[in-house]
This record gives C-alpha cells, structure tokens and sequence, in this order.
C-alpha cells in the first residue's frame, strides 16, 4: 500500500498587505498633516532709542464724605459739616491743581447716607477751582 504523502505548506507570514498597509498611513499622515508657514521679513521702520522723560503722575484725591456731611481730603479733615463755601478744601485744590494741572484726579467717595447737598456742596467747590478729572466712588 501507498502512502500518499501530504505536501507541508510552508509557514509564514505575509509582509505584502502590511506593507501596503504602512505605505498608505504614510501617505494619510503625510497629507493631512499642517505645514508651518514661515516667518515673513517685515520691513518696518523701528524707532531709535531716544530717552524718554517720565512725567510722576498725581496721586488720586479722594473726597470721602460722611454721614455727619464732615469731608475728609485723604483721610484729613476739611472745613467744617455746616459749610457750604468750603474754603479749605477749595485751597487744597487749588494747590493740587497747580502742582498737577489739570491731570488731577478727583474722586468723590460719598457715604451710604450721605444727603444730596452736601455732594452738590462739594462738587460747586470742585467746578470753582476748574477740576477737570473728576469721578465718583459708587458703593454696590
């Protein structure tokens, strides 16, 4: 009797498909990948080092009235809570504005309770003296 004899099929692996496989990942990432422009030449005219002169700018006065209509001009007190001409504080103003000029900032800081007039007291003194930068304090 004859033994047929069965053909071994050899064992192995396959590198076409992967290689195709890599092949077109390389592609993909190739395209879709961003290119980096580069940096263009700007032909712009620079300024040349020219000294500059620092100007000190004023420090803010702060016009905090209080409920007893008492004015404090940096926390030092001003004229008296049943003054209308405010004659201290218009002097103080005046002496800011001419150190500072009109750059002078103002800022009126009036308390929670504190009644219309005597705001409209303070704000007549600073129109008087031609304050020019002035603002209000608003409590939230």
């Amino acid at each position: 009797m004859e033994f047929i004899e069965e053909a071994e099929d050899e064992v192995g692996l396959r590198m076409d498909s992967m290689m195709d496989c890599v092949f077109l990942l390389l592609l993909y990432f190739m395209c879709s990948a961003q290119i980096i422009p580069e940096e263009k030449y700007l032909g712009l005219m620079m300024p040349g080092g020219v000294a500059s002169t620092t100007e000190t700018l004023p420090a803010e006065l702060t016009l905090a009235i209080t409920e007893t209509g008492q004015i404090l001009c940096n926390e030092l007190e001003m004229d008296t809570p049943g003054s209308r001409q405010l004659p201290q504080l218009k002097a103080k103003l005046t002496q800011c504005l001419e150190m500072f000029g009109e750059k002078q900032p103002v800022v009126i800081h009036p308390g929670p309770e504190v009644r219309q007039q005597r705001v409209i007291d303070v704000v007549n003194a600073c129109a008087a003296v031609g304050v020019k930068n002035l603002s209000f304090y608003a409590n939230f």
